[in-house]
């Protein structure tokens, strides 16, 4: 019974926290992951600092490589917008794109868009891709 409740105490130890931002296309779902001790080594945006550790420009620079390899068509998505998300003391970039406007489409979009996450780190977070 000892063995078992010191088991069951090791397992709920080694779980891991992680926050994920998850994105539907293409009929394929891509979960971005972010594990708890990957967000503790980024920098922190300190409430004194005007700017953050990795400045947006940059970020939209990770985000635009990020979409090109993970994407066939992902260098000729459009910047939508830009949002930087608290995730407990620390800040990551969402860097939201546009689908090319098709031209049998009418010009209309036809997606909600595709979201590379980055960190403050320079880091773009690689997501797991189902279906």
């Amino acid at each position: 019974m000892i063995l078992q409740s010191l088991c069951l105490v090791a397992a709920l130890l080694t779980v891991q926290v992680e926050t994920t931002f998850t994105v539907e296309y293409g009929g394929k779902t891509y979960e971005f992951r972010i594990p708890e001790q990957d967000l503790q080594k980024t920098p922190v945006w300190a409430p004194d600092q005007d700017n953050p550790p990795l400045s947006a420009r940059s970020a939209i620079d990770i985000a635009k490589k990020e979409i090109a390899t993970l994407l066939p068509n992902g260098k000729d998505w459009r910047l939508y917008e830009v949002t930087l998300r608290p995730v407990d003391d620390h800040w990551v970039y969402l860097v939201q794109f546009l689908e090319p406007l098709r031209a049998d489409g009418g010009g209309q979009q036809l997606s909600k868009g595709f979201e590379i996450v980055v960190l403050m780190n320079g880091v773009a977070v690689m997501p797991r891709i189902t279906g």
